[in-house]
């Protein structure tokens, strides 16, 4: 199933499991923080579409708390939780931004985005377009300690529409992830959240409703990480619960919140050899478990799920501003009542590229096996292929844009008759333009072009446009 939209996702650090938006635009990517964890939550927040998707996904050990857009990026790569933060503590100090609070720095932003939405439903005519207001605070707390690290996230989305209040959303997440060092190349890290989001119509795995599905979910993790010489390993358990609260009619090809409540639980073990300062290889095999709370759903359907996965990838740093991971391998997921599987070849590759210096391009490229929130299928394979830009065109003024293509691969549902395999795509393409009143403040236009098509319409798959235009408003602290 894709889930859930949320302009209010905030931007922690790498943590293990991390999600890109296939077209995350940056208008302001200089001044915030890279993260993997919540899925380019502030790299993409010029994406103003009402409501943001973030998939479930059955990778292991690759819980994902949010994403934007169809489609998501997991990363089996990404390095310990925290490790990026700094040397052996909360490690990057005090810059232009953030307010000195004893041995922590506070990071409050707000954004403030409206606009219009051609298709506010994502469906073929007749359309409704609806003027907009999304308004996104977010205040970080991070400490500056020389060891341990500790970081805690709050933040909020609120989505109005003019036209379509069925589609207004109310959003939060309380986040918060640490490190306590046994030694500096040994230590325990972990991560606990709630979060709320709401599901993004016109995308992946979203069937119809007037007012669309809210998910809280409650993510727990823990780590052990250890580096010898060149060789280093982490240990990594974690579970993601899910409830889901339907507030229209789910179409009869989709299934209510409540045959959808369920815990991802994951483990994996990630090994991997340093070549030379800046670059290391892996392996990262893990397994993965889905256990419904509702053994056998509306549909009769029993979806208790296990699977596994074997990557094998690569890190390497090009520079102070360059960094990307890649991996390829396999990945399976099996049904407990029958015994079916599915397997598919993975894929994935992220980061950021800066090798001309008033350009900067992150890659999110994916390929995995999902959960489906649809009677019929009982998952589907989601691929993406996208990436993003931002371009300092001079002085103050700064590009921002980005396309992606994602496509939702189906695997019928054992005993469904009648049902053929069926594949959807989804294309993003956006554009803009931002202005710096100061470094703190920025403002600017945006134009975002969306389109989702089938193979099988009838049978529920998306055939729609949609354009939408926007301003923003982004102020920091």
């Amino acid at each position: 199933m894709t889930l859930l939209r949320d302009f209010s996702q905030p931007a922690l650090g790498p943590l293990p499991g991390w999600t890109a938006a296939p077209m995350a635009i940056s208008a302001n990517r200089s001044q915030l923080i890279w993260s993997p964890v919540l899925g380019w939550a502030l790299l993409s927040s010029c994406l103003v579409s009402g409501v943001q998707a973030q998939e479930e996904t059955t990778t292991p050990g690759l819980q994902t708390l949010e994403q934007e857009g169809p489609g998501e990026v997991l990363d089996v790569l990404s390095q310990p939780t925290l490790d990026a933060v700094g040397g052996g503590g909360g490690g990057g100090g005090r810059g232009e931004l953030g307010m000195a609070m004893g041995s922590f720095t506070l990071f409050p932003s707000l954004e403030v985005v409206g606009g219009y939405d051609s298709n506010v439903f994502a469906t073929s005519a007749p359309t409704t377009g609806s003027m907009f207001t999304v308004v996104k605070p977010q205040v970080e707390l991070r400490s500056e300690w020389l060891n341990h690290s500790l970081r805690v996230l709050a933040s909020g989305g609120f989505g109005f529409y003019v036209s379509a209040p069925t589609q207004n959303f109310q959003n939060y997440s309380l986040v918060a992830d640490g490190r306590f060092e046994i030694r500096d190349d040994f230590y325990i890290a972990g991560k606990i959240g709630v979060v709320r989001a709401t599901e993004a119509l016109g995308t992946p795995d979203v069937s119809f409703a007037q007012a669309p599905t809210v998910v809280d979910s409650v993510p727990v993790e823990f780590s052990l990480y250890q580096k010898f010489n060149r060789f280093f390993y982490q240990l990594t358990g974690s579970a993601t619960r899910y409830w889901y609260y339907d507030y229209s009619t789910i179409t009869a090809t989709g299934l209510p919140g409540v045959s959808r409540d369920r815990t991802d639980y994951a483990e994996t073990i990630r090994l991997g050899y340093e070549i030379y300062d800046g670059t290391s290889v892996f392996i990262a095999p893990g397994l993965q478990q889905s256990v419904y709370q509702q053994q056998i759903n509306v549909a009769g359907q029993q979806r208790d799920s296990q699977g596994w996965i074997f990557p094998v990838g690569v890190t390497t740093r090009l520079g102070p501003k360059s960094q990307l991971e890649g991996f390829i391998g396999y990945q399976t997921q099996t049904y407990l009542a029958d015994g079916t599987q599915t397997g598919a070849f993975t894929f994935g590759l992220s980061g950021s590229w800066n090798g001309y210096e008033p350009l900067t391009l992150r890659p999110s490229f994916l390929r995995g096996i999902n959960q489906s929130a649809l009677v019929n299928y009982q998952n589907y394979i989601s691929t993406t292929l996208g990436v993003d830009f931002t371009y300092d065109v001079h002085g103050p003024w700064q590009a921002v844009g980005g396309t992606s293509l994602n496509s939702a691969d189906y695997t019928p549902a054992t005993g469904v008759p009648n049902v053929a395999p069926r594949t959807d795509y989804f294309f993003k393409g956006s554009i803009g333009i931002m202005y710096s009143l100061r470094p703190q403040v920025q403002i600017g236009p945006l134009y975002e072009y969306m389109q989702g098509w089938s193979t099988d319409v009838t049978a529920g798959g998306p055939a729609y446009s949609r354009n939408l235009f926007s301003i923003r408003l982004i102020a920091r602290r």
